[in-house]
């Protein structure tokens, strides 16, 4: 699915997107299972998209975005990447298992109830990309991107991936941060809010993030399994995992974006919060569980039926 000002206020919803760039021959833009220019007001939800190169494209102009409940994984490139943007965006409750989980080059997003197994990559840009006034098309200006002012609440991090090579051969200002977790926004240029995630076998947290579960030695055992038009999830969660106190997300939580000057809001005005999680079920609301799933059983492993 590809768009450029044409999915503006749109949904796409309960779609199969697999085999897309299959035999990766050549290179090029708009390769992606969903690649969209100006996603305002696009809501992205319960899809399933996999083997597509690159899982889902929000390219300029993201405001308003919402991209909830999706399951990405076999994607080569990443799983969703955020070019240039200005925000507000939010990506909830989505299940990102690819070696590359979200490749970040904007700013102003929200990512709250996750699940990466891959990287997180960030490399600020200097081009002039437009914001727009309120659930609107109309521009107000340009403005390049800085990087950060980006919020991570209640996620689950994992480095299910092999170490990352240290040899880079590009100038400094060129060479993107990659890492699992989110140690690589530690020199972000705009604030940053990060609060209530969980890191195994090896993700590192935020270095001012003081409320969050690190477990190195721990290992999740995440894979995926389809049998036959089903999906299945295998996880396993700690001990430690049920002792995180975290934090009901809500517009007023998230506070407004700072370049567009804008809340995290429904495409009416009305403000969100994030009350259910990846199944449906009715998030707790004083100590909503980290991660796509609430109230996991710990101790053992669990098949979730994940599509």
């Amino acid at each position: 699915m590809c768009g450029s000002l044409g999915a503006v206020f749109s949904q796409i919803t309960n779609n199969h997107i697999y085999n897309i760039w299959t035999k990766r021959l050549f290179a090029g833009a708009e390769i992606a299972g969903i690649k969209i220019h100006a996603s305002i007001d696009v809501l992205i939800k319960n899809n399933r998209i996999h083997n597509a190169g690159r899982g889902m494209w929000m390219d300029w102009m993201a405001q308003g975005t919402h991209i909830t409940g999706n399951l990405c994984y076999n994607n080569t490139n990443d799983d969703l990447y955020c070019e240039v943007d200005h925000g507000p965006y939010l990506i909830d409750n989505n299940i990102f298992l690819s070696e590359i989980g979200f490749r970040d080059m904007s700013e102003g997003g929200a990512l709250v109830h996750n699940l990466f197994t891959g990287k997180i990559t960030r490399a600020p840009d200097r081009r002039l990309t437009p914001y727009h006034r309120p659930h609107s098309t109309e521009v107000v200006n340009t403005k390049n991107i800085l990087g950060g002012d980006t919020r991570f609440y209640n996620n689950i991090f994992v480095k299910g991936y092999a170490d990352i090579p240290t040899l880079d051969d590009r100038p400094a200002a060129r060479r993107p941060m990659i890492g699992y977790g989110l140690d690589i926004y530690n020199n972000a240029e705009l604030p940053m809010q990060v609060n209530g995630n969980v890191y195994y076998k090896g993700a590192k947290p935020f270095n001012k993030e003081t409320n969050f579960v690190e477990q190195p030695g721990f290992d999740p055992q995440i894979k995926i399994a389809e049998e036959g038009e089903s999906v299945y999830l295998y996880i396993t969660f700690d001990k430690s995992y049920k002792a995180l106190k975290t934090t009901l997300i809500t517009t007023q939580l998230l506070g407004k974006v700072m370049i567009p000057d804008l809340a995290f809001e429904n495409p009416d005005g009305t403000p969100l919060k994030i009350d259910t999680d990846y199944l449906g079920n009715k998030r707790n609301e004083k100590n909503p569980s980290a991660g796509p799933f609430e109230k996991p059983t710990v101790g053992k492993q669990l098949k979730l039926k994940v599509w």
